[in-house]
């Protein structure tokens, strides 16, 4: 099946400069949610459990996840170099004869936003190569979480090549994810175990919102598919190439057992209904437990995130990827400016299951859920 793609144009370096010239603002009434919302969903520890029967998910910033069961360990693609709005724009310059400016991962913020239970990651999942979700992962796999697989898509594969660290042993901890192994709304795709034997996911096929819409046009950053890989790492924002978009469902399980006792949809970018859907039949199976859904740039996508929020029913949601990423961790928190986060929030409490609950952490907020057998949608 091949990749969706969206009619559009491409950024010019002047629209790239209206786009990020407000990459951060104060916070809005729904941004200001944080601090009220927080602690809403899962449970509190002594109710969890042990650590046998207890979920804990960390929100890092971005999309980044940390999730952690039985003293197993997975993460989303983690993000915390944050160059400024800037730095980006400089990176995007092109002077011939020139080399230009580059963004780079910033280590020292790596190492120190990164918990060190994130070290015993199996797995490393990318849901799209752009450089606010890719840029930060060699140094991680290479420094920290040394022996994680990454799954991404192709194009994610060949950007990640031009490490030298990881393109050893012919890459061979970097796995591509192709469409035929991947599900849709109504097909479904092939489980993937992570070798700790504490998870399984299966891809979807997704794609990625349009950053800005003018004129009745649709204008995506930094788009296309690499077919060959690179000879170093990407060093403009513009080379970080968007790939092969993919959402996941994670199951957490117990080991030597693939029943799920708990289930995640993950969203690294919000995706035209109906694409990033998981199938009908695997829900049918056991439900969401937790949806983790992406604010930015949903503001283009029609039918987001209510007509996800209804095919998936989660039992909880986490909103993310909706604080600028022009800002270190060490600067405080705004919120980003490709949301409307008061539209997204209205449309996602009126989609919400009845009892359902949802939050939208700051970044390095940890929630803690009950595992369990019994998960069949109603």
């Amino acid at each position: 099946m091949p990749y969706p793609h969206a009619s559009h144009g491409n950024i010019s370096y002047v629209l790239l400069g209206f786009m990020i010239a407000g990459g951060c603002r104060t916070m809005s009434p729904a941004a200001r949610h944080v601090a009220q919302m927080h602690g809403v969903i899962g449970c509190a520890p002594a109710s969890c459990g042990g650590a046998d029967s207890q979920v804990e998910v960390t929100y890092l910033g971005v999309s980044g996840l940390l999730v952690r069961y039985d003293g197993g360990a997975l993460m989303t693609a983690p993000f915390f170099s944050n160059p400024s709005v800037e730095k980006v724009a400089l990176s995007t310059v092109r002077i011939p004869g020139r080399r230009g400016y580059s963004i780079r991962p910033d280590t020292a913020l790596i190492d120190r936003f990164l918990p060190r239970s994130a070290d015993a990651a199996s797995a490393i999942l990318v849901g799209h190569g752009h450089y606010d979700h890719l840029m930060d992962v060699a140094h991680i796999a290479n420094s920290r979480a040394k022996a994680a697989t990454i799954y991404g898509g192709p194009t994610v594969r060949h950007m990640l090549m031009g490490d030298s660290g990881l393109a050893t042993r012919g890459g061979s901890r970097v796995v591509a994810i192709r469409a035929r192994q991947s599900g849709t709304i109504n097909r479904i795709g092939d489980w993937t175990y992570t070798s700790d034997g504490n998870f399984r996911f299966m891809a979807l096929i997704a794609n990625h919102g349009p950053m800005l819409r003018q004129f009745g046009l649709d204008y995506h950053f930094a788009g296309g598919r690499l077919f060959s890989d690179m000879a170093e790492m990407p060093r403009s924002a513009w080379d970080w190439k968007l790939g092969e978009p993919y959402a996941f469902l994670i199951d957490v399980l117990a080991r030597g057992d693939s029943t799920p006792r708990f289930r995640i949809y993950y969203q690294d970018a919000p995706s035209s209904p109906p694409w990033g859907f998981p199938p009908r039949a695997v829900l049918d199976e056991r439900g969401v437990d937790l949806a983790i859904i992406c604010a930015a740039t949903t503001t283009y996508v029609g039918g987001a995130p209510d007509q996800l929020i209804r095919h998936i029913a989660p039992r909880h949601v986490m909103v993310t990827h909706w604080e600028s990423f022009f800002r270190r961790g060490t600067l405080g928190v705004h919120s980003g400016q490709a949301a409307n986060l008061d539209k997204f929030t209205k449309l996602l409490e009126r989609s919400l299951p009845a009892n359902a609950s949802w939050a939208m952490p700051a970044p390095q907020t940890a929630y803690r859920f009950r595992a369990a057998f019994s998960g069949k949608r109603n």
